[in-house]
Parts: structure tokens; sequence; C-alpha cells
């Protein structure tokens, strides 16, 4: 009896897991610490809703492919994605290391710029923009984390294009708070969809701090205030800032 017990019990789906057992460096905002198991139901939907995301950042990555502003990965698989190992994220990074010169924020500054246009170019809602989702390889900044990305079609017009409530007005809101935390070098964090901003208004422009001396400040604003159409705008204005101080 207890050999046909053993014999007619399935295997554990993670028992292939070749991550399995592995130190936890850093978890994404879908990702769960393990604990006690109080419901199989729960832990059956969580490991369906992070097959989900998984399977959706996989074809964010695809679709995007190598890039300088977007972190390498390796290998995907049903069990994960093996990424460069980045040093931290930018958010720690401005939190731990002392302000640096101008020429190297604007450096930083235009790099993400850059990569955020390539990512719209391949029809891409980043969504989840934030400090902690860029992190920091060898000094450089790389976009990470796709996994609440959304694929548009390669045909769309992503300027007039809104999928559950986003748009691109509002990843340039996000884009903007990062470029400010990055000129300031002060961590500010903003999220268009927080419980604060149930009815999904527009911030009303008085609410912004006050960018006039920030470096970078006309871009900064004009992110706050929808002011551009699209990303590519925004790559532009930054190019001839980049030829004025030349």
């Amino acid at each position: 009896m207890g050999a046909e017990s053993s014999l007619s019990t399935p295997p554990s789906p993670r028992s292939h897991d070749p991550y399995l057992g592995l130190p936890v460096i850093g978890n994404g905002m879908t990702g769960y610490q393990p604990g006690p198991l109080q419901d199989r139901e729960d832990v059956e939907y969580l490991n369906e809703i992070n097959q989900q995301t998984l399977e959706n950042e996989i074809r964010v990555l695809e679709r995007l492919g190598s890039y300088q502003g977007i972190i390498t990965y390796f290998r995907t698989s049903k069990y994960g994605i093996e990424l460069a190992l980045a040093q931290g994220n930018l958010e720690s990074y401005l939190e731990t290391h002392p302000e640096r010169e101008n020429p190297l924020k604007i450096s930083r500054m235009s790099t993400l710029i850059d990569t955020f246009a390539h990512v719209h170019s391949r029809r891409v809602f980043v969504d989840d923009i934030a400090l902690r989702n860029i992190l920091v390889l060898d000094g450089q900044l790389k976009l990470a984390d796709f996994g609440q990305s959304i694929l548009l079609p390669l045909d769309v017009d992503i300027t007039s294009a809104t999928e559950n409530d986003l748009n691109i007005q509002i990843e340039i809101l996000h884009l903007g708070w990062v470029l400010y935390s990055i000129a300031s070098w002060r961590v500010h964090k903003y999220y268009f969809f927080s419980p604060e901003n149930p009815d999904l208004h527009w911030p009303a422009p008085d609410s912004f701090p006050k960018v006039d001396d920030v470096l970078w400040g006309q871009i900064v604003k004009k992110c706050w205030r929808g002011e551009y159409a699209g990303m590519d705008n925004v790559k532009d204005e930054a190019r001839q800032l980049l030829t004025t101080s030349d």
C-alpha cells in the first residue's frame, strides 16, 4: 500500500525548478516571501498570478529586444528569468551615494529618456515606472521589472492609446518624477493609480514642487503637466538641451 500510495502521488510542479533553494536577493511587486501556507486555494491563486506575470514579462522582454538601457536577460523559462546581476536600484543608490555632478546626472537622465522612447516605439506601456525598477549595473541605469507592463498592438498609435486607464501622458508623468529625483538627488515616490487618487484626477499644477532652478526643470515641468504628445517629444527636447549645453 505504501508503494502504491507513493506512486500515485503526482510530483511537485516545482520539483524541477532550477532556482529552488537559491538565496533570495530581490523580489518584484508580485513576489512573496515564503511562509506558513494557510490555504491551498490561496497558494494556487498566487502561483497562477505569478505565472501569468512571469509569462507577460517574458513576452515584453522578447518584444523590447536588446537595448542599452534595458537590463540584459540570459535565459527565460516557466520557472523564471535570468537577468544580469545589478548592484542595486536607483532608489537605494540615491539614498546611499553622494550627489553627482550635473554632467553625470544629464547623462543618466538622457539615457532613461532614450530608453523609454525605445520602449514606447515597441508599443509597450511600462506601467510600474518607479525608482526601485531602475537598476544600477556598473554605473549605468537599466530599466527592469516588466511584469505589469502592457503589450499593445504593434500598429497602434501609442499617443492616443489607452489600456486599463493607462495612457502615454501618465507614463510620461511618472518619468517626470524619476527625472526630478535624479536632478534633485532625492528619492521622490509617486504613483498615479494610488488609493489617494481613486477618481484618477490629473494632479493640480500647484501640487508639484517648483523646478525653475532644477536641472532640466523645463522638461520635468512639461512631463508633470501632460504637455508632451509622446516620448519622442521628450527625447527631442532633451537632445536640444544637450546641443545647447555643448
